[in-house]
């Protein structure tokens, strides 16, 4: 048994002795001490065992002699010692990403700002920054509880804020403040917000100072907020000297078909610049100590391109640090010639688009009338659209101290 331990401490190897006669090479390693065991006869050559003390010494021997001696198996302690440098440099490594990648999870990498309307994302990020949540904030180093209350006591106009941190990620969601309109409680007049012809009119508190197929301008007064009673011939006259005048807040629907219009126009001739598809890329890393190029060389050879760049910045307790990636795409003159037609359906679908943006999300463009300004002569097309539809022209405006009301 201790013989046995101690050839795997050594390092037992086996070999294959191939020759003429191999058990000559045998006989002369066992009288020079070399210790051979499990001597096994082949073919054409013999293979056995041997310590890793005695491997040197054999093979000397054997080519001696030129006899061939090749190892078949090697088993014992110092052969497993690069196994288990090898494993312990994997482990080592593992250990190590474990480590780094949880060093990393303990700090915040990336913040997003969801459920705000009017409040931009920078003034709430700045908020959470000055309260110890930003890019490179450590989780230990700052409270959710507490910056929340601190970022709501700060913007006045948040009503909510939920600061959930997911791994290396901050999602700061918030509620908005709903801020009431300008409601006028006092008494006003209903004036027309634009051009068109009345189609119905409805009050409901005030008097009309317009009737249906009336054409009204921009301003003009619809519904009036000052009410002067008619005097009733059925009443006796002294009774009509009571019916004075009087303020109310007017109220009331008026619908009115007006004419939205849009301008569209297109060149004849168009010189555009398109994409040859050739890139050229730039990767540079701005660190508090200076700014290195990763990748791409300093000289461009295109002639005209387009340049874009991404920027991704992080923000660490050493410092902030900038990953800044340049795409070049290289451009090229397309001049190109429309013909009437081509012309006049570009400057069209400009004049629809720009119609479509004049219209409330409920309106639709039906049956659009087009028309073409341009003269034959002119090197532009030029096309105007109009629709005509009905809309809710009444606003309400304040009848100030002093004001009649008419």
């Amino acid at each position: 048994m201790s013989s046995k331990l101690f050839d795997h401490w050594g390092g037992i190897i086996t070999v294959k002795l191939q020759g003429a006669r191999p058990e000559k090479i045998i006989n002369m390693a066992l009288a020079r001490g070399i210790f051979l065991w499990d001597v096994k006869k082949e073919q054409d050559f013999m293979s056995f065992r041997i310590r890793s003390s005695g491997y040197d010494a054999l093979k000397s021997l054997a080519d001696e002699h030129a006899y061939s001696v090749e190892v078949l198996h090697r088993r014992g302690l110092p052969f497993m010692k690069s196994t288990i440098k090898r494993r312990l440099a994997f482990l080592g490594g593992a250990l190590g990403f474990i480590l780094a990648l949880y060093i990393l999870s303990s700090f915040v990498w990336f913040i997003n700002v969801k459920g705000n309307e009017r409040i931009d994302d920078k003034e709430i990020l700045d908020a959470a920054q000055r309260y110890g949540v930003y890019q490179g904030a450590a989780k230990w180093n700052f409270s959710r509880s507490d910056a929340e209350e601190a970022i709501l006591r700060e913007i006045k106009d948040l009503t909510y804020i939920k600061i959930d941190i997911r791994g290396v990620k901050a999602h700061i969601e918030v509620v908005e403040k709903i801020i009431p309109g300008d409601e006028i409680k006092g008494p006003c007049n209903l004036l027309a917000s634009q051009a068109g012809v009345i189609e119905e009119i409805i009050v409901l508190d005030g008097q009309a100072r317009v009737k249906e197929g009336d054409a009204v301008a921009k301003g003009d007064l619809l519904i009036s907020g000052l009410v002067i009673p008619e005097a009733n011939p059925y009443m006796p006259p002294e009774a009509s000297h009571t019916l004075n005048p009087y303020l109310v807040r007017a109220r009331g629907i008026v619908k009115a078909r007006v004419w939205i219009e849009g301008y569209g126009e297109c060149s004849f001739y168009q010189e555009s610049r398109v994409f040859t598809g050739r890139k050229e890329h730039r990767i540079y890393l701005d660190t508090p100590w200076n700014e290195f190029k990763i990748f791409g060389d300093d000289k461009i050879e295109f002639t005209l391109y387009q340049s874009s760049e991404k920027i991704n910045i992080i923000n660490t307790p050493w410092g902030c640090f900038q990953l800044s990636k340049v795409l070049l795409q290289e451009e090229r003159l397309e001049k190109k010639q429309y013909t009437e037609d081509e012309a006049r359906q570009i400057a069209e679908k400009k004049a629809l688009e720009i119609l479509q943006k004049k219209l409330d999300k409920s309106e639709t463009i039906s049956h659009p009338k087009i028309e073409v300004l341009s003269a034959p002569s002119e090197s532009v097309m030029r096309v105007k659209a109009a629709v005509e539809i009905i809309r809710e022209i009444a606003q309400t405006k304040p009848i100030k101290e002093g004001e009649n009301g008419n």
